[in-house]
């Protein structure tokens, strides 16, 4: 059957102009409409099944009870109302949106929570990712499911590392599988080991979340269609937020289309991170008009660690304050998955723009102040890569022992672990297409490497770059770059197309 003949060139042309539309704007990084969760007009009040909200109750059995009978008859409204509901496993059904109203508190337990279900798969990731059910709230396999209403959950007793008892929960939400998924207008206290583990769940919004304490605010699983704004996360011990893909459901799964922006971050770790876990590809993530209050390893950190392909990111409009590495790109080879054919990932069409850096200080815990680090491997370019109108001052310092030391390769993907570099602004390397385009470094005191340290590129642009100089010490140093093109740079000679085995001006 031949369909194109039934249709109208009319309706073609405008399906055409609709089509790009859609296309533009996924290009300019703004959010397209994702199917949201929807419910049946029918409310359940938890305290009509016995619950007593007095913050001492165990409650666990009247809030299943509720969500069950909302799940059985159709779905609808499951409603906490004034109260402190101590509670231990939650357990989400599908067509239910649990609304824990302005004066409503869902409060964790102590122990008694659903022990951890077994995962043949759980030597290719960390404990507390390979498992779901240890969680305060968690759901698998559930369509149209949201958390809503102004009130608060506080996870209080949830462990922030890998439970020393199978009863205690380290998580506060875990979705398996889910779809069309809703957070938002909530308080949220005390996130435990994760906040959210989304593993494979796609259409999800979190929307005006404000969290204070956890470890990871934010775990991205395999994701697709994925929403995060108007959030304000603080006292996060590492990741803020991580886009990641693990081998916990025993299949490579793709990340694709993710939507964050407007949101203020804190992280004694990473703030914006990509990785560690990378079994699956990564597509079209679009990061916007966030403001990073502290990050102790990386701003912005992008780690193919486990064969994941990372192509199209984008982030602008970037603030930061208090950060210990401002951007971090590495590829490693750890290759940590059960995939029979995987190979070290790649990394390419990474655009950051519009970021500012200030007050970049060491961590306790994690290591120096280090440079904008970019790092391929020689097996692994990374390809398309562009900074523009980035602005970030460092506390100097650096000395000039460091100026002819390379890190070697490791599987290590922190920035503390990867080694000095030779650079004080950025370090780069094995890189296939680098623009940087007004680029400036500052420094608090006197740094004693060049500013600018590059080798192995191909396809090299770079346009107003600014730094201080140091007596006697050179601008930029470039090693075996091909198709070099240098302009509007101040003591720097211009050129076009050329090819640099060595350069120190």
């Amino acid at each position: 059957m031949n369909i194109k003949a039934n249709w109208n060139p009319r309706l073609i042309a405008i399906f055409w102009v609709l089509g790009l539309q859609v296309s533009l704007a996924a290009n300019a990084g703004e959010p397209p409409d994702f199917p949201r969760p929807s419910f049946r007009s029918a409310t359940y009040n938890i305290r009509d099944f016995g619950a007593v909200g007095d913050g001492k109750t165990i409650d666990t059995l009247a809030i299943n009870q509720a969500i069950e009978r909302c799940a059985a008859e159709g779905g609808g409204e499951v409603v906490f109302p004034t109260g402190v509901y101590v509670t231990t496993s939650i357990h989400l059904r599908s067509h239910v949106r649990l609304v824990v109203q302005p004066k409503a508190v869902i409060q964790g337990a102590e122990s008694g929570y659903d022990v951890p279900e077994p995962n043949p798969y759980d030597r290719y990731q960390d404990f507390g990712h390979s498992h779901f059910h240890n969680a305060l709230i968690w759901g698998v396999k559930v369509e149209d499911c949201a958390i809503v209403g102004g009130g608060e959950i506080n996870g209080k007793h949830l462990a922030n590392f890998d439970p020393q008892k199978p009863d205690v929960a380290d998580k506060m939400i875990a979705i398996v599988s889910g779809k069309n998924i809703q957070f938002e207008n909530l308080t949220l206290k005390n996130g435990g080991h994760f906040t959210w583990l989304l593993n494979d769940c796609e259409n999800v919004t979190i929307a005006d979340i404000t969290l204070k304490g956890s470890r990871d605010a934010i775990d991205l699983m395999g994701c697709r269609n994925v929403q995060v704004h108007g959030c304000k996360f603080t006292a996060c011990l590492d990741d803020t937020l991580g886009i990641k893909s693990d081998w916990a459901l025993g299949r490579k799964i793709e990340t694709r289309n993710v939507y964050v922006w407007n949101c203020d971050f804190d992280s004694g770790c990473n703030a914006l991170q990509f990785g560690s876990e990378t079994a699956g590809d990564f597509h079209n993530i679009n990061i916007w008009d966030i403001r990073i209050q502290r990050a102790e390893k990386a701003g912005i950190g992008i780690t193919s660690n486990d064969g994941g392909d990372i192509d199209g990111v984008t982030y602008r409009n970037i603030t930061m304050s208090g950060v210990a590495n401002p951007v971090f790109i590495l590829v490693t080879d750890r290759l940590r998955s059960g995939d029979p054919a995987k190979r070290t990932g790649t990394i390419r069409n990474i655009h950051i723009s519009g970021v500012t850096v200030a007050n970049c200080r060491p961590s306790l815990h994690h290591g120096a102040v280090n440079p904008i680090t970019i790092s391929g491997r020689p097996e692994s370019f990374l390809q398309k890569i562009t900074l523009e109108n980035i602005r970030v001052n460092y506390p100097g310092g650096g000395r000039a022992g460091l100026t002819n030391t390379a890190p070697g390769y490791s599987k290590e993907y922190a920035p503390g672990k990867y080694g000095d570099r030779p650079a004080s602004g950025l370090y780069a390397r094995n890189i296939d297409g680098l623009t940087l385009r007004n680029v400036a470094f500052t420094f608090a005191s006197q740094d004693e490497r060049s500013p600018l340290v590059l080798s192995d590129v191909k396809g090299l642009t770079i346009d107003d770059l600014q730094s201080p100089r140091t007596t006697g010490v050179p601008l930029l140093k470039l090693e075996r770059v091909l198709d070099c093109t240098i302009c509007n740079t101040t003591g720097v000679a211009s050129r076009q197309g050329t090819t640099i085995d060595r350069l120190s001006e």
